[in-house]
């Protein structure tokens, strides 16, 4: 895999094997080899350490003494804890969009939500995916608090890894997010915190439902 010297390699590095990760070709609870992984990709042993400490913070992998790294779990239990968790913290984010957006604040999502729109008429998947997280990554940006938005950066290798899990054992998930995201948007430009929340507590539902399934059937292959 080449490497381009304007960004950090030690970052390149843990975005290779974070993909690997999300889309389950690490499987959970394998040893990560770090000369095996240095050798294929032509850096050294330190710059593949220091990748797998940004995943570790990440929570793509678990780093333990004499051991090494190996990759996180996922069981249909960790997947319930994290949504939990991400979904309280989505909703504090988009409230705040919701309370303080200006003028041309939301052109952005308005124009992420038509590429969606035609992604889905094409059933163009993957598209339909990497655009999604492009959504969610603006919308961390209007969190109003530096430490929630590094915190939802922090997680959004772990919920790729989890929404990857459902697209790989289910194939109806384009319908569901677009409705999402549209409901989403209507209630931030109304203004309306309570029509917000119940739409993302809606969401968090169904997802950690689908997701817990998800994990177990992938588990059982």
């Amino acid at each position: 895999m080449p490497f381009k010297a304007n960004d950090s390699l030690t970052e390149q590095i843990a975005q290779h094997l974070g993909k690997l990760i999300i889309q389950g070709t690490l499987a959970p609870a394998e040893r990560i080899q770090e000369l095996r992984i240095a050798a294929e990709l032509g850096v050294s042993r330190s710059s593949v350490r220091e990748a797998l400490l940004i995943l570790q913070r990440r929570h793509l992998v678990e780093i333990y003494p004499r051991r090494g790294a190996v990759v996180a779990s996922l069981t249909p239990d960790d997947v319930r804890v994290f949504f939990e968790l991400w979904f309280l913290l989505l909703d504090s984010a988009a409230s705040n969009l919701a309370q303080s957006w200006q003028n041309d604040d939301l052109a952005h999502f308005l124009a992420l939500e038509a590429e969606l729109a035609d992604f889905k008429l094409r059933a163009d998947l993957n598209g339909f995916y990497h655009t999604s997280f492009s959504f969610l990554s603006t919308l961390y940006t209007f969190a109003g608090n530096h430490y929630l938005t590094a915190t939802l950066n922090d997680l959004l290798p772990l919920t790729q890894r989890c929404l990857y899990a459902i697209l790989r054992t289910e194939d109806t998930q384009l319908d569901r997010a677009q409705r999402f995201i549209g409901d989403l948007i209507k209630a931030i430009i109304a203004r309306d915190q309570a029509r917000l929340s119940a739409v993302i507590r809606k969401l968090s539902e169904t997802y950690s439902r689908l997701a817990q399934d998800a994990t177990a059937t992938l588990s059982r292959q």
